[in-house]
């Protein structure tokens, strides 16, 4: 149920801007990035404690521990419709509605929900459908 709420906010928050250029996001957190098990996303090695950057202006949308297999998480819409999640996180930094600029610390790495290994869980989206973020990350 909370699953199909989120995925209904990320739709609505994707609906709402207009189309344009997409914007070069900044890498959330420097570690070994891969391509995360469900192919959505990426899953980037940090120790935790290490600070998460928000990749690109916009505003939190969501900032809470609600779904189990994601754990503390935080999420972010953007110009153009795209919105990025940061989950596994051990602490959240912001609160819903704040408006963060990029680079902005969203919260520190860490292991929460059913992540494996400390770090990052990275997803970017456009209008609710999962984009490869490594075309849309500035190089590092």
């Amino acid at each position: 149920m909370k699953r199909l709420a989120l995925a209904a906010a990320l739709l609505a928050a994707g609906a709402a801007f207009a189309k344009t250029t997409p914007p070069k996001f900044r890498w959330p957190v420097m570690g070994k990035a891969e391509k995360s098990a469900d192919g959505r996303g990426l899953d980037i090695a940090a120790p935790d404690g290490e600070a998460v950057h928000a990749g690109a202006d916009g505003d939190v949308i969501y900032a809470r521990d609600e779904i189990a297999s994601f754990g503390k998480m935080v999420v972010v819409r953007h110009v153009s419709g795209y919105v990025t999640t940061y989950a596994h996180l051990s602490r959240i930094e912001v609160q819903e509605g704040a408006a963060v600029k990029r680079g902005d610390v969203l919260g520190k790495t860490g292991h929460s929900g059913e992540a494996k290994a400390s770090g990052l869980y990275f997803e970017l989206r456009l209008d609710a459908k999962p984009l490869d973020p490594v075309g849309y990350l500035a190089p590092r």
